[in-house]
Formats: structure tokens, C-alpha cells, sequence
């Protein structure tokens, strides 16, 4: 081991080198002074100064130097992009508890964080690391809920801590103990307490997809305008040409899944009101199926209605509800006041940036519409018929 690591592991020992030293290189140079006073002449003065003063001095600069530099200077200016080393920031450690839970070593990860919540009792990461040890390791619920209870306990940060808890509860609830019952009990839980919350929102959301998680609505899409026209044109020509007509098993198919899919939507609106999912899934069946452009309209309002809802969300919806004026033939009036809702959310903001952007181009968005709508013409030419 060198002198260097010596002194790193104890600092008794540069304290003492440092002192020695210092001792070496000034006690000559006291000496002088005390025989200097006495009186002495120039020559001799000069001979002290060149053989003894400058020495020690140079002695001391070579020991002191790099310590003083290292201490008054470099350590302050470090320190303002790597943080002081001496301070030690009191916090937990749990790489231990996780590196001996991925190893599959339960007992060991449980007692390292009791060790941890012996020092910090309330500190959140730990109780939550030890309930999920208890719950997803061990399958003691009961014990589980003992620990979140303590993180509940903590009436200062409940409001935080409240909705994570009961979100990881549902979720043990859910892939762990198959009790879907039980989850939706602790998300109701967050909706009661804080009602009208983003928090409260998102709960609803995972009740509602609890509900209907095993129903499957195939999402549907616009069909582009043209291949509509080419349908239409064929059926109208078979209808002129074809001895008979008889009504076509698909159409009576898409008919009859079309009417179920209504059903299905209303239903799941009804049961869960403040669900995003089943509002959008109602608002894309109007806009995509009937034509209903009201309808379509009047589900994303009452979506910025909800409690909760958040501006991304809120600008998301109103740009939807334009793009609906804009197919349905809406007037620019129209749809330059639903634009400027998204300014009024927030001003200043990316998004009242793109609102305004699109004001501006709203005549050609409506113009581009149209010309997708009109048909297609085609010039009567007397030369064709051979009259010329």
C-alpha cells in the first residue's frame, strides 16, 4: 500500500505527515529570525537568506502547495459540477434488497430492507419495495397491506401516496390473486377520496377497461371518399343492368354488426359515463358508421366536460371536434371558434400555437374537402362524337 492510500483510509496519518514536515521546514527558519535579531550584518543576512530562508521556504511550497491548491482552490470550483465530496447524503440504500430479490433470494432482499426501515421507518421506497416482496414474492396479501398501510400513515404526503398505493394494490389484486372484485374496490377507493382528480380519472378508466376487457370492438376507419364513389357507381349500374336483384349477404352482415356495435357502445357508456375509451369507441361510431356528426360532436364535449381531464387531453378532443366540422361542412365561423377554445386553454402555450397555424389554413383544409367530395367530370367533346 503507498503513502497515498494510507492517507485516503486514515487521515490521522497525512495529518501527522504534514505536521512533521512542517515542522522540518520552519524551525530553521525561526532559528534564523531569533539569530538575525540579535543583530547581524548584511553579509550575513544575505547568507541566510540564499542558504536557509529560501530552502525552507521552497521545502514547505513542495509539501503545502498541492494541499492548498487542492483545498482553497480546485476543491470549491470541482465541487460546483461534481458536488462536495465529504457530504454524505442521508438516504437508504437498496441495491442489496435488489440485487438479492433478482437473485431469487427473498429472505435475504426482506431482511436488508428491514435493516433500511430500522434507520428510515418512514421512508416510502422501502415500505413499498418490502410490500411487494410480501405480495409479489411471497403471496402474503394480509402482510402486504400491514406495510402499505404504515405508507398511509404518513398524513403529509397521503394525497400523493394515496392513488400509487391503491393503483399497486389493484394490481397484486389483479395479476396476482385473480380478484378483479377486490382491484375495483381499491380504485374506487381513489375516486371516492379524491374526486374530480386526474388521479380519480385514471381509476375510472381502469375500472371501465376491467369491465370489458374480454370484449373486443374492432376499431373501424374512415373509408377513403373515392373507393365510396366507385361502390356506389357499381351498384347503381348492376341495379340498371341486372335482370335481378337480390339484397346482398354482406350488406345485411355489415347492417347487423353495425347495430350490435351501437348496442355495445351504448351500453358500456351507460354503465361507465366517464370512461375515455368508451366515449371515443361512441364518438368514432358516429363519425365512421351513420354520419352523425352531433353525436360524434357531443361525446367529445362532454369528455373536455369531465372532471379531471387534463389540457393535452382537452386540446386533443377540440382538434377532433373540428376534424369533424370539417367533414360534416361545418362553417369556417364554426370551426375557427372551436379553435380558438384551444387558445384559451393555454395561450401561450405549443398548442395554441398550432390552433392559431391552423386557423390560417383552414380555407385550404375546406377547400381540400370539397374537391375530395365533388365528382368527377368529365368534358363533352363534339369531336368524339364525330360531328366535326
Amino acid at each position: 500500500m503507498n503513502l497515498r492510500d494510507r492517507f485516503e483510509q486514515n487521515p490521522l496519518y497525512k495529518w501527522i505527515f504534514y505536521f512533521v514536515i512542517g515542522l522540518i521546514g520552519i524551525t530553521p527558519i525561526i532559528g534564523g529570525f531569533a539569530t538575525l535579531s540579535q543583530g547581524a550584518s548584511g553579509g550575513k543576512v544575505l547568507v541566510y537568506m540564499i542558504f536557509l530562508f529560501i530552502p525552507c521556504a521552497a521545502f514547505l511550497a513542495v509539501f503545502f502547495t498541492p494541499f492548498l491548491i487542492e483545498k482553497t482552490i480546485a476543491s470549491p470550483i470541482g465541487q460546483l459540477f461534481t458536488g462536495n465530496p465529504n457530504i454524505i447524503e442521508d438516504k437508504p440504500i437498496y441495491g442489496p434488497v435488489i440485487a438479492s430479490r433478482n437473485q431469487g433470494d427473498y429472505s435475504q432482499a426482506l431482511n436488508l430492507v428491514e435493516v433500511q426501515l430500522e434507520k428510515y421507518p418512514s421512508d416510502f421506497d422501502g415500505l413499498m419495495l418490502k410490500a411487494a416482496i410480501q405480495a409479489e414474492d411471497y403471496h402474503d396479501l394480509n402482510a402486504a397491506k400491514e406495510t402499505i398501510n404504515t405508507v398511509l400513515s404518513d398524513q403529509e404526503n397521503i394525497r400523493y401516496n394515496l392513488p400509487i398505493v391503491y393503483n399497486k394494490l389493484a394490481d397484486w389484486q389483479l395479476n396476482i390473486f385473480n380478484s378483479t372484485a377486490c382491484a375495483r374496490q381499491a380504485l374506487e377507493t381513489i375516486r371516492e377520496t379524491y374526486p374530480g382528480t386526474k388521479a380519480a380519472q385514471l381509476a375510472s378508466q381502469r375500472i371501465a377497461s376491467m369491465d370489458f376487457y374480454d370484449e373486443s370492438i374492432v376499431a373501424t376507419t374512415e373509408i377513403n371518399d373515392t373507393y365510396n364513389d366507385i361502390v356506389k357507381e357499381s351498384s347503381r349500374i348492376e341495379q340498371e343492368e341486372g335482370p335481378l336483384s337480390f339484397p346482398k349477404v354482406e350488406e345485411s352482415n355489415k347492417a347487423h354488426k353495425n347495430k350490435k356495435l351501437l348496442s355495445t357502445c351504448l351500453r358500456r357508456v351507460e354503465e361507465h359515463p366517464e370512461s375515455i375509451v368508451n366515449r371515443e369507441d361512441l364518438a368514432r361510431y358516429y363519425f365512421d358508421q351513420t354520419q352523425e356528426w352531433t353525436m360524434a360532436i357531443k361525446q367529445y364535449e362532454q369528455l373536455i366536460s369531465m372532471p379531471g381531464s387534463t389540457t393535452p387531453q382537452q386540446v386533443a378532443w377540440l382538434n377532433k371536434i373540428v376534424d369533424i366540422q370539417l367533414k360534416s361542412g361545418a362553417r369556417l365561423e364554426e370551426m375557427t371558434s372551436t379553435l380558438n377554445r384551444v387558445i384559451d386553454i393555454a395561450p401561450k402555450s405549443a398548442s395554441a400555437n398550432r390552433a392559431q397555424s391552423r386557423i390560417m389554413h383552414l380555407p385550404i383544409e375546406i377547400r381540400g374537402v370539397s374537391k375530395k367530395k365533388a365528382p368527377l367530370k368529365l368534358e363533352r367533346r363534339d369531336e368524339d362524337l364525330g360531328l366535326m
